[in-house]
């Protein structure tokens, strides 16, 4: 069998392990030996392959080997995937390993899991656009400054040639390794296996418009008006939340015609990622930073829930808080729906629904946790009310660092920065939904 040989770039060695200050560069986290020592020679010649000395790992698992701090390339935004070779024995049993790009502070990383079953020399290939996030706040490449491995379970393996790739064309000065519209339009309607560099499949358009891009197949979609639409809603969010960074990378919504492909948007942006994931559930679904729905004549263009998810999409880019079907991106998102899409009766339903609602209800919704559709107006009012009352808005920037820093929205933590208590808040909340929904 001919030897896993990795895509040529223009490549810079990371490490090599030829001497043992190479070795000391790499830092072990948990129970993990690892000793340098002669690799063993590939069945044939190798451009950039394992040669001289790698470094023996043994491992029971739930331990990792880090590149220390500056020991990656300042520029590494040029370079565009992580390569390097493990060597495993003949009857070695399959381990998962996962590849991670830490941010300065460790609270946030990229990662991708690989499962390795081989025996012999392999090639392992970690794209870094397509890579996932940590389950805290949302990384960005700009801060990373570490790398590593992390082993789920035992391993005895060796590892060599820590390089990274400069893959054709030469990237951008400002290019971010992140799937571009193209590449996400390449994943919704080509399949999670087309073949780069990315194009733009027949029927589908790709309009960008500011800081937001439409990917759809469907032809009765007015684009231009829908992009016009996402720049007005994306204006109200930036009023809400004037201290948010404006991202590089523009929010991208995917529209489908068919129900079915847009239910299998999610798990064939997961394999691309290296991960599962279920098919999208309800009308609409952000995953990974990227808003998706589908085509329903009754709304055409502006359909509701495409404001809807576009917020979440853009909360994700601008405050890096991901989209946990928590309260404060579900609270967001439904004040927007709400102020382009009025439903009728809300304000009556929203006081009719206070009055049945008990004293534990905001403690409840805004712990952090994944909320039901019966509880977005509650999110929804909160909400409002953090973006509209002056005194609470002032501490919005703070509230919002308080998320970002521990990674979850749960507001229990954060109410000193509020200044109020769980039954100081309720009152607040109820007079201000009833001050707001009053019948004239």
């Amino acid at each position: 069998m001919a030897l896993p040989v990795c895509r040529p770039g223009a490549a810079e060695i990371i490490s090599g392990f030829e001497t043992g200050a190479d070795l000391q560069r790499w830092s072990p986290v948990g129970q993990l030996t690892g000793e340098r020592v002669a690799v063993p020679a590939p069945p044939e010649a190798v451009v950039a392959g394992p040669a001289g000395s790698g470094v023996r790992i043994a491992t029971a698992g739930k331990a990792g080997l880090v590149l220390k701090a500056g020991e990656l390339p300042a520029n590494l935004l040029r370079f565009d995937t992580l390569r390097f070779w493990v060597h495993r024995g003949e009857q070695a049993a399959p381990s998962t390993i996962e590849v991670r790009f830490y941010e300065a502070d460790g609270k946030a990383w990229f990662w991708r899991k690989i499962v390795l079953d081989h025996a012999g020399w392999k090639c392992i290939d970690v794209p870094l656009k397509w890579t996932r996030w940590s389950t805290s706040r949302i990384p960005r490449w700009q801060n990373v400054d570490r790398a590593g491995i992390f082993f789920r379970d035992k391993a005895e393996l060796i590892l060599d040639s820590f390089a990274l790739d400069d893959d054709p064309p030469v990237n951008q000065p400002d290019e971010l390794p992140l799937p571009t519209p193209a590449d996400i339009a390449a994943v919704a309607f080509a399949g999670p296996e087309s073949a780069p560099p990315p194009a733009v499949p027949p029927g589908v358009r790709v309009a960008r418009r500011a800081g937001s891009v439409v990917v759809t197949d469907v032809a009765e979609l007015e684009i231009d008006r829908l992009l016009e639409h996402l720049e007005t809603v994306e204006a109200a969010v930036r009023r809400d939340l004037p201290f948010a960074r404006k991202s590089t990378a523009p929010v991208v919504l995917v529209v489908f015609a068919d129900e079915a492909d847009y239910k299998a948007f999610p798990p064939a942006l997961a394999a691309r990622v290296g991960a599962q994931a279920a098919p999208a559930p309800a009308s609409g679904f952000t995953f990974l930073g990227i808003a998706t729905s589908s085509w329903h004549p009754r709304f055409g263009t502006l359909r509701p829930v495409y404001t809807h998810e576009f917020v979440h999409a853009q909360l994700s880019a601008a405050l890096h808080l991901d989209n946990r079907n928590e309260w404060f991106q579900e609270g967001m998102a439904t004040r927007q729906q709400l102020t382009f899409h009025p439903e009728p009766g809300f304000g009556a339903g929203v006081l009719r629904k206070l009055e049945v609602a008990d004293a534990d209800t905001l403690r409840t919704v805004c712990n952090g946790e994944a909320i039901p559709l019966d509880r977005y107006w509650v999110a929804g009012t909160v909400c409002q009310m953090l973006a509209e009352e002056p005194d609470l808005a002032a501490k919005l920037p703070e509230l919002v660092a308080g998320m970002q820093d521990r990674g979850l929205t749960a507001l229990d933590p954060l109410l000193p920065t509020l200044g109020l208590t769980w039954e100081q808040l309720d009152e607040r909340w109820r007079g201000f939904c009833r001050r707001t929904y009053a019948t004239p």
